[in-house]
């Protein structure tokens, strides 16, 4: 397969992962598996870390209404837009000073196949849980989340960055139906947080592969990129309406399976 193939099939796993609960990060081990990368050369991994920003993108694209009312209303004094907006942010604080103190030792040791396997069924073990035992709503908006709530969930954040394989769309969801958000303000925050955290983590990559890069890695990173966007744009919407209908138990039942092929393909 040639490079350009190899870029826009992770551009396509990147979006299509990303922002549901499955883990971005099990599926591109395995699709740079059966590609045959060489997952020690700097521009593959870098790549992998980048493309998140074509994610990020489709998020304030679909959320763009949202996003520019909490930004206006913020710099217009609107107290309701200040409180969510530093929410945002203050949940983002605990998950980029973790990832930027450990991310050697984690890449050193969690980014394996039997920790990525086993975060990928107590995620899915939870999830089911959660959903069986369907607890009390009480939060309909972002709006009206609790600082509590908040920090919650932005600490959950934490175990999809030291446990890859977390998911961490899946470990802020359901960190805020424990918390008592619906379903849809959980998926809400959840994509609220991730830029700020991706965006940093892409930056931070950038930073460190951008140097060696030539002309023709910089179009397959642009290309990769292009895709990511298109994807995640497409699965966001489809998601959010899938989300006000249905629960989360068929993503941990899909969890248990990928965790299961990833022990057997990787190992």
């Amino acid at each position: 397969m040639g490079e350009l193939g190899k870029a826009i099939i992770l551009g396509i796993i990147e979006g299509l992962t990303e922002f549901v609960p499955v883990s971005s990060t099990g599926h591109l081990l395995l699709c740079e598996r059966w590609m045959r990368i060489n997952l020690d050369e700097p521009f593959w991994k870098m790549f992998t870390v980048f493309i998140q920003i074509g994610a990020i993108f489709a998020v304030v694209v679909y959320f763009r209404h949202k996003i520019v009312q909490l930004l206006s209303g913020s710099v217009s004094g609107n107290t309701i837009s200040q409180r969510v907006t530093m929410m945002v942010i203050i949940a983002t604080l605990p998950v980029l000073v973790v990832g930027y103190l450990f991310h050697k030792w984690i890449e050193n040791h969690m980014e394996k196949p039997v920790p990525i396997a086993l975060a990928l069924w107590i995620g899915g073990l939870i999830m089911m849980a959660v959903e069986w035992a369907r607890p009390g709503t009480n939060t309909q908006r972002i709006e009206h989340l609790t600082w509590g709530q908040a920090i919650w969930i932005g600490l959950a954040q934490i175990l999809a960055v030291v446990f890859p394989g977390t998911s961490r769309s899946g470990a802020t969801i359901i960190a805020g139906l424990i918390s008592g958000l619906s379903r849809p303000a959980a998926a809400e925050f959840s994509f609220l947080l991730a830029i700020p955290a991706m965006a940093a983590a892409s930056g931070y990559s950038l930073l460190k592969g951008a140097g060696g890069m030539n002309g023709g890695q910089m179009t397959l990173l642009l290309v990769g990129t292009l895709v990511s966007f298109l994807v995640a744009w497409a699965v966001i919407a489809v998601f959010m309406e899938y989300i006000r209908r249905h629960t989360f138990t068929p993503f941990g039942v899909y969890r248990i399976a990928l965790g299961i092929v990833v022990l057997i393909v990787m190992r």
